[in-house]
């Protein structure tokens, strides 16, 4: 580069001061502008480090949304299932009580089933006793068909016709019964009245078949069975239908069995109602004969 001239109003000697100043400025300038650089660095670092832990304090408040997000996702997830799963438990055991239900309900049917067969196989076999006459045996059975599942048309039918066979068994051991008695055949008139009774213990005609049965026995010595027979009988009226002489075969059972007072009782209680009847007269007789005998001390199982 040519050089140039100084100024030559300007003496040399103030060259190097004029020099000195622009440099003390320049090198002023440069250490505000060092200084301005330094505390720009100085703001900028300051404003890093705030970002750094602005985004630092962002990144753990992300964190720890995320976990509380995740756990709240967790916890929701874990409580859907566990209503679900209890919903699904639930319905299992819905299911499984369902289904025991069912299978009792299906053996209940079977037995059902089972029982109503039976009940069947035993009525038919019943209705041919009835249908063959078997009376007797009709009879046997038929406490074991009350037990039975029957129909109601079962039921009434067989009840009506075992009270038929009832009814015609007694008529006919009753109606032989007073045959043999008549004929004062007294163990066969016994044994027809027995067997009709236990066909028919209760009623007017029982009290009458009784009368027949108790006198019977008397006739054959059986006192103790005939008492009880002929008390019966009087209680349910006998002595006004069939036989007024009653009392008097009653007073004669008791007179055996050494019953005085009650047998003498009798005999007068049968002489005082029946004073037409032929044996009214021995009775009295015999009421005398007890009140004599065992007031003077002698008993006799003579009547």
């Amino acid at each position: 580069m040519p050089e140039t001239d100084a100024p030559s109003d300007i003496p040399s000697g103030g060259t190097s001061d004029v020099v000195r100043r622009e440099i003390a400025e320049v090198h002023a300038v440069a250490s505000r502008t060092s200084n301005a650089v330094s505390t720009l660095a100085s703001s900028l670092k300051d404003v890093v480090v705030r970002q750094e832990k602005l985004e630092r304090g962002l990144n753990l408040s992300s964190f720890v949304a995320y976990i509380i997000f995740t756990a709240l996702l967790a916890g929701g997830f874990f409580l859907l299932y566990r209503s679900r799963a209890g919903q699904l438990v639930a319905e299992r055991d819905a299911a499984v009580r369902g289904r025991d239900e069912a299978l009792a309900e299906a053996q209940a049917a079977r037995r059902e089933v089972a029982t109503r067969d039976q009940a069947a196989r035993k009525a038919y076999d019943f209705w041919q006793l009835i249908v063959a006459g078997k009376r007797n045996d009709a009879i046997a059975r038929y406490p074991e068909m009350v037990g039975e599942k029957l129909t109601p048309t079962e039921e009434q039918v067989f009840k009506d016709a075992v009270a038929k066979a009832r009814a015609e068994l007694v008529d006919q051991g009753f109606a032989a019964g007073v045959e043999a008695f008549k004929g004062e055949q007294w163990k066969r008139a016994a044994g027809e009245m027995k067997k009709a009774l236990s066909f028919e213990d209760d009623g007017p005609r029982a009290a009458q078949m009784r009368y027949y049965y108790g006198v019977a026995l008397v006739k054959q010595g059986d006192y103790q069975e005939a008492a009880r027979q002929l008390d019966l009988a009087l209680a349910g009226g006998a002595e006004r239908t069939v036989g007024n002489d009653a009392r008097f075969h009653l007073a004669t059972a008791l007179e055996i069995l050494k019953q005085p007072d009650r047998a003498r009782a009798e005999y007068l209680r049968f002489a005082d109602a029946h004073p037409q009847n032929n044996l009214a007269w021995p009775a009295r007789r015999r009421a005398a004969e007890i009140t004599q005998r065992y007031s003077s001390g002698k008993p006799t199982n003579q009547p």
